[in-house]
């Protein structure tokens, strides 16, 4: 799965941000933040799979938004 994340410092941490779900998490570097970010988000789903009633379908869908993305100068793959 792939998502959209900003990575910011503040003051000496560095903050990694999901921006879907606003899950974040930070680290004394950018790789440990993200790192961080990762773990945090796989409890996030975790949780989200746990609570989801067992009635429910649940599913993945893709969606492209590489278009809306790769022109700006922030991003960063």
């Amino acid at each position: 799965m792939k998502t959209l994340i900003e990575v910011h410092r503040e003051g000496k941490y560095y903050v990694a941000i999901d921006l879907l779900t606003h899950v974040a998490d930070q680290g004394f570097t950018e790789e440990e933040a993200i790192r961080n970010l990762k773990k945090g988000l796989e409890e996030h789903y975790k949780l989200l799979i746990e609570l989801s009633p067992r009635d429910h379908k649940l599913t993945y869908i893709d969606i492209e938004v590489d278009n809306l993305v790769k022109n700006s100068a922030s991003i960063i793959s």
